[in-house]
């Protein structure tokens, strides 16, 4: 097994090096090293073209707790509030997305069966521009779960989580990354009363 460096140690060119004759099931394998397969193909890009937007499709999840509060994740990264989610590795369904990007970054285990679908976004309202510069348009399936309290006593985040925290509603804090994902569940409240 090759021992890698972190991602940062390495210049582009030695990058390149490493990556250039791995075949998939390797790039794979090394991309889980890396945050996904779409941060190792961002890794790949020449820093003078990093600039140069591209699609990434994910997954986000609302997960709802018996009070209707829902949980929001404040990121390291960023210091604002957003919900569970993430890139989709290559060729997994959008719904193991969400429940593997809600494990890792709260600890909660999701059922596959337990998941509903509210909606995809897409556009201008799901660019997102990376702390590196990177510049990226979200393709983004939402989610939405309801747990109980028993479910949630192992909640903990990841390196990407600085806190995790439920919230009403009407108290979600103003510093917020996905408020169109949320806009959109709260539509679809309104609309089929998901209760």
């Amino acid at each position: 097994m090759t021992n890698y460096k972190n991602m940062r140690e390495y210049s582009h060119e030695e990058f390149v090096n490493l990556i250039k004759n791995l075949k998939e099931e390797e790039l794979l394998k090394l991309s889980a090293n890396y945050g996904g397969y779409p941060v190792l193909f961002r890794m790949a890009l020449d820093e003078r073209i990093n600039h140069i937007p591209f699609i990434q499709t994910g997954s986000a999840i609302i997960i709802r707790n018996e009070n209707g509060e829902i949980l929001l994740q404040e990121r390291t990264d960023r210091n604002k509030w957003g919900l569970p989610g993430g890139c989709q590795e290559l060729g997994e369904d959008l719904k193991m997305t969400a429940i593997r990007e809600a494990y890792e970054e709260t600890g909660i285990k999701i059922d596959y069966n337990n998941l509903k679908l509210i909606d995809t976004l897409s556009g201008k309202t799901r660019k997102n521009c990376y702390p590196n510069g990177d510049i990226v348009y979200n393709n983004t399936s939402l989610y939405l779960t309801d747990v109980l309290m028993q479910d949630i006593k192992t909640m903990k985040g990841d390196s990407e989580t600085k806190k995790l925290q439920f919230f009403k509603l009407d108290e979600i804090p103003k510093n917020l990354m996905d408020e169109d994902l949320i806009n959109s569940y709260i539509t679809c409240l309104n609309k089929y009363k998901i209760h």
